[in-house]
C-alpha cells in the first residue's frame, strides 16, 4: 500500500493582539480564516494549518519527535524529527523552502513523508501563519536520530509490488523522498475550474492530493481517482464528506483510529463542501478528456 502520512517566511509581527504588517493582509487568502489582522488571529489560523497538514501528528503533541519505525516496521530507522529544537535553527527561509520543496538547510540530508508535495501550494498567508505557530514551541526532549545512509535503499528493496495505485511513468520505480514528491506535485496539477471553485481547489491540491494523487486521479496513491465524484448528488456529498457515508451506506473508517473518518475535522463546512463542489467539477472535466 502507499505509505504516507500527512504532515511552514513569515513576517514581522507586532506585540501581542497587535496589527499584522500591512504586506501580509494584501496577500490572497487560503483557508477560511487566512485574513487575519492580529497576532492572536494569526497564532489561532497557524494552529488550524498546522492540524491540516498533520505537524503534530507526526511530530507529537510537543513536537518533540516520533520513531515511525516503531509504528511502520518497513521504515524501521526513520524519526519525525524534533523540530522543537531544530526549528530555532533555522530562518523563515529556510523553513519555508523544506515547506515547499522538500529540501532540507543541510547539505545533502533527504527527509521523508514530511508532506511537501502538499505544503508547496500553501498561500502566503497560511504559511505565514504556520510558520509563526510554530515557532510558539519550546525545545523540549532529547534530538532524535538521522536517518541510516542506507534507508532509501532499504526500503525501496522491500516495497510492496502495490506501492503506487498505479505506476507512475517515471521509470524510477523506487521510495521517494519528500523532494522528489514535491517535484512531482508540482509538475501535475488538476485545473483551475473558474472562481467559483478557488477554494474548492485550493483545499484539494493542500489536503485532499495526499489521498488522491497530485492530479487528484488516483496516481500513486490509495484511495483512488476523483472521478466518483460525478455519481454523488448535493445531499450525498454532504454525507460523504461531513459524516464519511459513501453512496451504499457505509462508512470510511480511519486506519490508524478505526472511527469512521473521510475528510479531517480541521477542515470547517465551508471548506469541506467547496472541495466537494469542485470534486464534481473536476469529474465532469476530467470526463471530457477522454479518461
Amino acid at each position: 500500500m502507499r505509505i504516507g502520512l500527512i504532515v511552514m517566511g513569515a513576517i514581522a509581527l507586532g506585540s501581542c493582539g497587535g496589527k499584522v504588517a500591512p504586506e501580509a493582509e494584501a496577500k490572497p487568502a487560503g483557508f477560511v480564516g487566512a485574513d487575519y489582522k492580529t497576532e492572536s488571529a494569526r497564532l489561532a489560523h497557524g494552529k488550524r494549518v498546522s492540524d491540516l497538514m498533520g505537524c503534530t501528528g507526526c511530530h507529537g503533541d510537543a513536537l518533540q519527535g516520533n520513531d515511525f519505525g516503531a509504528m511502520i516496521p518497513l521504515l524501521e530507522g526513520l524519526w519525525a524529527t524534533n523540530i522543537s529544537r531544530t526549528l530555532p535553527d533555522m530562518s523563515d527561509a529556510e523553513l519555508e523552502r523544506l515547506l515547499r520543496e522538500g529540501v532540507h538547510p543541510d547539505p545533502g540530508r533527504e527527509i521523508y513523508l514530511m508532506p511537501s508535495k502538499q505544503s508547496q501550494f500553501l498561500s502566503d498567508a497560511d504559511m505565514a501563519a504556520l510558520i509563526a505557530y510554530l515557532r510558539t514551541f519550546e525545545p523540549t526532549g532529547e534530538e532524535t536520530p538521522l536517518p541510516p545512509e542506507d534507508f532509501e535503499a532499504r526500503v525501496t528493496a522491500q516495497l510492496p509490488d502495490d506501492y503506487w495505485a498505479k505506476r507512475l511513468e517515471d521509470p524510477r520505480f523506487h521510495y521517494h523522498n519528500s523532494a522528489e514528491e514535491a517535484d512531482y506535485f508540482r509538475e501535475n496539477q488538476p485545473p483551475e475550474l473558474g472562481a467559483e471553485h478557488a477554494l474548492g481547489r485550493y483545499v484539494a491540491v493542500t489536503v485532499c492530493s495526499g489521498c488522491h494523487g497530485a492530479a487528484l486521479d488516483g496516481m500513486g496513491e490509495p484511495a483512488g481517482s476523483l472521478a466518483a465524484a460525478a455519481r454523488y448528488d448535493d445531499a450525498q456529498m454532504r454525507a460523504l464528506l461531513l459524516d464519511s457515508q459513501m453512496l451504499d451506506g457505509s462508512a470510511i473508517m480511519s486506519p490508524w483510529t478505526g472511527a469512521p473518518a473521510h475528510v479531517t475535522d480541521a477542515l470547517n463546512e465551508e471548506e469541506k463542501l467547496a472541495a466537494g463542489d469542485y470534486a464534481r467539477a473536476w469529474a465532469k472535466w476530467n470526463g471530457g478528456q477522454g479518461e
